[in-house]
Parts: C-alpha cells; structure tokens; sequence
C-alpha cells in the first residue's frame, strides 16, 4: 500500500530552537559561507580564537571576527548527521557550505598530510537516494569549489583536485571496493561528502569540500599518519588560510 510521504520543514524546527535561546530567526544575521570542520580541524580552530560564538544553529556556530560573512562549525559525523546539520544551517539562512575534513587515501600517489579539494563523491550511502538523488557521483559546486582553490593557490597551499568516495561504513571498506573506486579515479575515502552535496542541491545552496590525507591504504600496506607532526601542521596551515 502507497503511504503519502510527509515532509517537515526545518525551518519550523530551527525557528523553535533559537527562539529557546533568544533569538528570532527572521532578524538575525548569519553568515553567507559556513565552514563544517571535522573534530580536530575544529579544536584547532577555536584555539586560534578568530571566531565568536554567535547561535545553536546546526550546532554552536561560530562567525569569524575580521570577516563576519564566513562562520564555522563541528561538523558533524557521517551522511545523516551532516545532512541534518546542513539542513539546518541552510533553514537559518547559510548559502555555502564548505566541508573541511578528513579522509583515507585510496591513491598510491597520495601521502599522509596531502590535501584533496574534491570535485565531488562517489555514493555509497543511503542519504542521496532518500532525497530523491539516486546517483552514483554526487558533484560539488564547480564555482565555489574553484573559489577555495584560488584561496588555496594564493596561499600557497598544495592541493590535488579529483573525486572521492564517501561510505556509511567506514570500517568496511573492502579490498575490492577500494580497487572498484580508485578504477573510478577516487583519490580518497570518508563518511560525510554526499550528506553535504546532496542537501546542498536539493535546497539550490552550495557546497564543496577539502580533505585532509590521515592515512592512505595500498598493496603494499596501510600508513597510518595520526602520531606524527605532519597533520598538524598541515591543519594549522588550512586553518590559517581559512581564518584570514
């Protein structure tokens, strides 16, 4: 039997939300471009102490001090928690949604410490097809994704430009997925890539996404970067050409 299928409107929900806190969704300010930073990009970040805490939208969203138009915020993990905190960012009024996280490399050419800025995600989740987007690939944004490579580029910041792969599962990534994927030319996997890209289409926003390399699996083993120096000071330099 066909049921009809109901809809809620996040707007409602964030509305009630922030009016708990204070605020009247309809007078406040929120920044154009939201920055969705995976834990360790995000405690780098609040050290820095470049943003101000602003709202509960999505999170505790933040907005930089010297250029209010940009924010940031934890993102959150996987497909689903990511898709539900983009809803909620773009109900608050956000436009552009940047995920700056981190990610597995399936690419023997790729190393611990490289960035991948994505022009988009192979799907292996169920979130694109729940919103009406059955698609293998998920693209992003060309223009804003263009955008973060001139920022990039003048900041002298080395980045490799190609597709990725973004799973639910993250500790079944099987052997033959990977070879599948990197035949596809995926450069890297991680679990949150097609959450964001497809809210982002179905509500006409704008999304993109870097990735930092963490680790990187191939026939001859899986390297493993999370105890040395390398991700940090690759992390300050991403969160240095963000904040300014």
């Amino acid at each position: 039997m066909m049921r009809e299928q109901v809809m809620t409107d996040p707007k409602e929900l964030v509305r009630i939300e922030l009016k708990k806190a204070g605020f009247d969704i309809d007078s406040i300010q929120v920044p154009k471009r939201v920055y969705l930073l995976a834990d360790g990009i995000y405690d780098a970040m609040i050290e820095k102490g470049c943003g101000e805490y602003k709202y509960p939208l999505g999170g505790a969203l933040y907005v930089f001090k010297n250029h209010p138009q940009s924010g940031f915020i934890k993102g959150e993990m996987c497909s689903p928690g990511i898709a539900t905190q983009a809803e909620d960012l773009i109900a608050g009024g956000v436009r552009e949604l940047i995920h700056v996280g981190l990610a597995g490399g399936i690419n023997q050419k790729l190393k611990v410490g490289d960035i991948v800025l994505t022009k988009g995600a192979y799907n292996d989740t169920a979130i694109a097809r729940l919103y009406g987007f059955d698609y293998d690939f998920l693209e992003t944004s060309a223009s804003l994704t263009d955008e973060i490579a001139n920022m990039l580029r003048k900041k002298e910041i080395e980045v490799t430009r190609g597709k990725h792969w973004t799973t639910d599962a993250g500790y079944h990534e099987t052997w033959g997925q990977v070879l599948d994927y990197r035949e596809k030319g995926a450069l890297c996997v991680e679990m949150e890539g097609v959450g964001l890209f497809t809210v982002a289409r179905y509500r006409k926003c704008f999304a993109s996404a870097l990735y930092i390399i963490t680790d990187v699996i191939t026939e001859e083993g899986w390297s493993i970067g999370w105890e040395g120096n390398i991700l940090d000071e690759v992390i300050a330099k991403i969160t240095d050409a963000i904040a300014n």
